[in-house]
């Protein structure tokens, strides 16, 4: 599996592919304060000024961390569990689930700070996995808490509204694990045992594959200047990788055991030794 819940592939796809698992995937080393060692990250964004920022939990609460380490507790996320969040426009989006039995639900903020509930799904067990551009990506879950069948909503004026999802049916299995808006429409990703499955859309309803990605985790997509950039983890060795779509995979300048936490504007976030730090998306 390629996220944090339990993705049943057996036990030698889930072992081949621990290593390469995207940062809100995998737990940080235990320590005494969020900004050096977070215990989950659901992912980078920015903030209205420019700055990079984590969203991360440290015991049981939900933090926003700068690069220098300077922590603001948020309000408004007890009992979420978070595993994306994503900047679109002046507002901040999260993603993920409730606690206990999964609800998928959405939270956003003007502020990076104070968080309100959105939209929540009802009558099944779900979560969505991937925010970008107004689009969110989940999965209704089987009980052990594998992806069983895919959900999307959409925000519009009027606020978040699921939509209904065709192209994508033989991906249900898969979590995805990144949504972003492009010049024609959308592009997400979701990651099997290979590496990352990639689908584009004009509209966010009908959805077309593209060239994959082999050997590639991808956690983040981006679209800048015309171009997709992804940020991820090799599959074999976790080595840190960025690339642009249709073109070459690149080592960024990061230390080797950082793991992808997404990109946020032109730049790509890592998650090592606890801390965030960021690169040129691509170099």
């Amino acid at each position: 599996m390629l996220d944090r819940r339990t993705f049943v592939l057996g036990a030698a796809a889930t072992a081949a592919l621990t290593s390469a698992l995207p940062a809100h995937a995998a737990a940080a080393a235990s320590a005494s304060g969020a900004a050096d060692n977070p215990r989950q990250a659901a992912g980078v964004f920015l903030a209205s000024d420019g700055t990079p920022l984590m969203l991360t939990e440290d015991n049981g609460q939900w933090v926003v961390v700068d690069e220098g380490g300077s922590v603001r507790i948020t309000e408004g996320l007890a009992g979420a569990d978070l595993v994306d969040v994503t900047t679109h426009g002046s507002t901040f989006h999260a993603v993920g689930a409730l606690k206990g039995d999964p609800i998928a639900t959405i939270w956003e903020s003007t502020d990076t700070v104070t968080w309100r509930e959105a939209r929540r799904l009802h009558g099944v067990r779900s979560e969505f996995t991937a925010v970008g551009g107004g689009l969110a990506f989940g999965s209704v879950l089987k009980h052990e808490r594998a992806s069983e069948v895919r959900i999307a909503a959409r925000r519009t004026s009027s606020g978040w509204s699921t939509v209904p999802v065709r192209g994508l049916e033989w991906t249900d299995d898969l979590s995805a694990t990144a949504v972003a808006a492009t010049a024609d429409g959308w592009i997400v990703a979701a990651v099997d045992i290979s590496g990352t499955v990639l689908h584009t859309s004009r509209d966010g309803v009908t959805w077309t594959s593209r060239p994959r990605l082999d050997g590639v985790a991808v956690r983040g997509l981006a679209s800048v200047d015309g171009r997709v950039h992804w940020v991820g983890n090799e599959m074999v060795d976790a080595t840190p990788l960025t690339g642009v779509l249709d073109a070459d995979r690149t080592r960024p300048d990061v230390p080797r055991d950082a793991k992808a936490l997404g990109v946020a504007g032109a730049r790509s976030g890592w998650l090592t030794g606890g801390r965030l730090i960021t690169a040129e998306a691509t170099r």
